[in-house]
């Protein structure tokens, strides 16, 4: 009756903007917004830009979109600088740059479908003794058309690479494999920079990782300060903070976000009271918060490989909602966590903790599954007063139940049942 309950819940708020997401990104993929400042970038680097030796130029403001028009590329929307990635990142997309932006954008979408069946094949392997099971196949077809996956596709963003290189992580970490787990999450960071909060479990757990994670990091900065990169990364870190205060509002993921929303204010969203200082210092207060408790389950806690999933899971959703600009596509990110989590709640003796803790991943799996659209469709027309801003946090709340379902995982005090270490 519950599993019934739950299937029919997940199909109400996964299908409650209709074909929308489907138009979207079937539409939008093939000139992805977000795609499109990694592709131009790259681009003005093979070709001297503008102005040449890494084109910093190009990063910054208009520029950007006047010389992604000189080359056949669609402007892009900007609030604030062209280019707010690590220049690690467009120095992966070179090998699309000879393709045209249309090509590269067609092998971006295949690029990213491949990563899908990959963080789907792991997925399923980690839920391979549970019920009901999913194979890898037919879980990457419903992944396909999962409301995050959607949004990741039409925007041509990074999520899916994030998600599938975290957990080629877990698997390496999962075999005792600690220094390939390192370095797979430091590719993760030279892609963007989130993944960087899961260096304190890496070195938590285990010390000698800090030596793979920091050879990993070392070698991408190298590559890229060796390939004429600094005036880009010089361009990153002047240009971040403004980035994030002009499109904070808009996330469903962040809590900088919820915070900004109701005491900072944006054409998105009338502040309950404008208080910048009270966002700021309720964004902080909540973040170590969760930091603390990721540290505690990281120094004690059970043992066996279902608590030190949910560890690794705790820090996986710190990550997400630490990044103040955590959009909807995120949620691919917290994918593994809440395979992770439902592995351990199978594995609990104590039934009532097992039970509590599949009830907070259905929680979390259910407000995650909500298009984006729907969210802000639910607040009304913008600017959203501050209480209905609230529905812009749907998703947050979500990845704050997948936090304590982790939370109560990590603190198992036994060994797991044979079955979840198959």
């Amino acid at each position: 009756m519950r599993r019934a309950a739950f299937v029919l819940a997940l199909a109400a708020f996964w299908l409650s903007d209709g074909a929308q997401p489907f138009y979207r990104a079937a539409l939008q993929s093939q000139a992805p917004n977000d795609f499109t400042p990694d592709w131009v970038a790259a681009h003005a680097w093979v070709h001297g830009g503008p102005h040449g030796a890494g084109a910093a130029a190009v990063l910054d403001g208009p520029a950007g979109n006047d010389y992604a028009a000189s080359i056949g590329a669609p402007r892009v929307r900007l609030e604030a600088a062209y280019y707010v990635h690590p220049p690690t990142a467009f120095l992966v997309m070179i090998p699309l740059v000879p393709l045209g932006f249309r090509g590269a954008a067609l092998a971006w979408i295949a690029i990213s479908l491949g990563l899908l069946v990959f963080l789907a094949h792991r997925l399923a392997a980690l839920l391979r003794d549970q019920d009901p099971k999913l194979p890898g196949p037919l879980l990457a077809a419903l992944l396909l058309l999962w409301p995050p996956v959607l949004m990741n596709l039409q925007y041509g963003q990074w999520s899916l690479a994030l998600a599938a290189t975290i957990a080629a992580a877990h698997a390496a970490w999962e075999r005792d494999d600690r220094q390939r787990s390192a370095g797979w999450i430091a590719v993760a960071t030279a892609l963007k920079l989130t993944p960087i909060l899961l260096a304190p479990f890496l070195v938590l757990r285990d010390r000698r990782t800090l030596r793979g994670l920091a050879l990993t990091l070392g070698l991408a900065a190298a590559i890229s300060l060796g390939a004429g990169q600094a005036a880009a990364w010089r361009a990153l870190f002047q240009h971040a903070g403004a980035n994030v205060e002009a499109w904070q509002t808009y996330t469903t993921l962040s809590i900088r976000g919820l915070f900004a929303r109701l005491f900072v204010g944006s054409p998105v969203a009338t502040p309950l009271v404008a208080a910048p200082v009270a966002a700021r210092l309720l964004t902080q207060g909540s973040v170590a918060a969760l930091g603390l408790v990721a540290l505690w389950s990281s120094r004690r806690g059970g043992s066996g490989r279902a608590a030190e999933g949910c560890r690794f899971a705790l820090w996986n959703v710190f990550a997400v909602v630490d990044n103040p600009l955590a959009w909807a596509h995120y949620g691919i990110l917290l994918l593994l966590p809440a395979s992770l989590v439902w592995r351990a709640a199978a594995a609990q003796e104590n039934a009532g903790r097992g039970r509590g803790m599949a009830g907070l991943v259905a929680g979390g799996l259910l407000a995650l599954s909500v298009p984006n659209r729907t969210l802000y469709r639910l607040g009304g027309d913008l600017p959203l007063p501050p209480g209905r801003g609230l529905f812009l946090s749907v998703h947050l709340l979500g990845a704050l139940l997948l936090f304590a379902g982790a939370a109560l995982g990590a603190r198992a005090s036994r060994i797991d049942k044979p079955a979840a270490l198959k």
